[in-house]
């Protein structure tokens, strides 16, 4: 995205308020450069060559194509109220995280313009008024520039839209203001930017003795994040923060149900994504991926021949059929052989995923499920798994997302997790699930920092 310098300050200037003025009585040339500008085939000079840049600047050709290349911001000779209350917009962009310096305009406004620089002028407005709305609405950094695992959900706003009614009904400020995240963990976390620039003492934030200017950072960043989940997150969805080893159930903004989790390692991360549980299996087979079959249990097999049947696993072939296979057959120092086959764990108290798994289709395969490793919770630092979620509480779990399905009480919940043999249920409505990565959220009217777990902090730093 361009980033512009400020030349002249729009704050300070006497504004004349901008009524409309009919295309007869205002000179023609401001509208030909408009026409010009956005019809040549090469952008102006503010417009970067990135491709953000490149989307957005079509997003402008089609604001000035559909008010027939009118200017915007003035009349061509004297600046619209709308022109300072965007400058009034920017000037708090701080507040939002954002540097205001990156929306500034290189083009002065002052109470007279000059006709012959007017439309650059509107073009500039413009061009910043869709940069902060941008920035605003879907985030400065891109998620997977900061881990190419990491996509986010775009946002269901339309910024030129958003554009066109605040110049319409000179609302510009209010226009800008309805782009920001609604949830009340985004309202929490300005609140604490706000307080956090408000401290100048010793330029320390907290006992950590991290410098203020990184908590700053991070509290920024962070709020960045929940502009890379969708604009609707639902009434009541999970949220699993996998820096901070914890899922909530929200509901109405507020978390009804909380646990620890265990999440994947730093070389087998939990990829942050949104998506929606479906079904919930009870006394599950674990499906043993290929990649963990030649890493972790065929160097088992070689070394111990009673290795499947000690930890109860089976092999079937990699058929539609899935024809199990005698363990005895096979050669196992063939690796063609051992391709040809598919493993899994049967159901039981010893299998890896536990008594109960949590599915919400995602090309990553990951899920939330229980885990026999209890132990592991009582860790500060849970990052163990291979990618998947195990949480801590699956019963609690387990009866929350059935609970608009009374035959599901938490016995017969019980008894279909030990009744060793796998089944699925699926939920009446699909409950959103969003697996996030929050160094830093408001809880209790303060803030809490956790460790940047697999350095996405520092890869979002970078970026910007």
């Amino acid at each position: 995205m361009a980033k512009l310098t400020w030349a002249a300050a729009l704050v300070g200037v006497t504004i004349l308020s901008f009524t409309g003025c009919s295309k007869a009585n205002r000179p023609a040339a401001p509208d030909a450069a408009i026409t010009a500008a956005i019809e040549a085939r090469t952008p102006p000079h503010f417009v970067s060559r990135d491709r953000r840049a490149r989307d957005m600047w079509q997003q402008e050709r089609r604001f000035y194509s559909d008010r027939g290349f009118r200017l915007a911001w003035s009349d061509g000779t004297k600046p619209g109220s709308q022109a300072t209350a965007l400058s009034k917009a920017i000037d708090r962009a701080a507040d939002e995280g954002l540097d205001p310096a990156d929306y500034r305009i290189a083009v002065g406004i002052q109470p007279r313009l000059d006709p012959a620089h007017a439309a650059d002028a509107d073009l500039q407005l413009t061009w910043a008024y869709l940069s902060y709305a941008s920035d605003l609405a879907f985030g400065v950094a891109r998620p997977e520039d900061v881990n190419p695992a990491w996509h986010g959900a775009r946002r269901d706003v339309d910024i030129a839209a958003a554009l066109e009614r605040g110049i319409e009904e000179n609302h510009i400020e209010e226009s800008l203001a309805q782009l920001a995240p609604k949830a009340p963990q985004y309202g929490g976390l300005k609140q604490q930017l706000r307080r956090y620039r408000g401290m100048t003492a010793n330029g320390v934030a907290d006992g950590a003795g991290v410098p203020l200017a990184q908590r700053i950072r991070q509290i920024a960043m962070n709020m960045d994040r929940w502009r890379w989940l969708p604009t609707d997150l639902g009434d009541r969805y999970l949220l699993v923060n996998i820096p901070a080893f914890r899922l909530d159930v929200i509901e109405q903004g507020r978390s009804v149900l909380a646990m620890k989790v265990v999440v994947g390692k730093k070389d087998n991360p939990t990829p942050p994504l949104a998506d929606e549980m479906t079904t919930i299996v009870f006394s599950p087979y674990w499906n043993i991926p290929p990649d963990i079959v030649q890493k972790e249990t065929l160097p088992h097999v070689l070394k111990d021949a009673a290795y499947l049947e000690k930890n109860n696993i089976e092999i079937v072939r990699a058929t539609s059929d899935q024809t199990p296979v005698d363990a005895r057959s096979v050669d196992w120092n063939d690796g063609d052989a051992a391709a040809k086959l598919r493993f899994r764990q049967k159901p039981g108290e010893g299998n890896s995923l536990g008594l109960v798994k949590f599915l919400f289709p995602n090309h990553y395969n990951v899920y939330l499920h229980d885990t026999p490793a209890q132990s592991l919770f009582n860790r500060i630092e849970r990052d163990f798994s291979h990618g998947c979620v195990r949480v801590e509480r699956p019963i609690d779990l387990a009866k929350y997302v059935l609970q608009d399905q009374p035959e599901w009480t938490e016995d017969r919940i019980d008894a279909a997790m030990h009744a060793g043999v796998e089944r699925s249920v699926a939920l009446r409505q699909p409950l959103p699930v969003y697996l996030g990565y929050f160094t830093a959220w408001e809880q209790n009217g303060s803030v809490r920092f956790v460790d940047d777990v697999y350095g996405c902090d520092r890869g979002q730093s970078e970026r910007d």
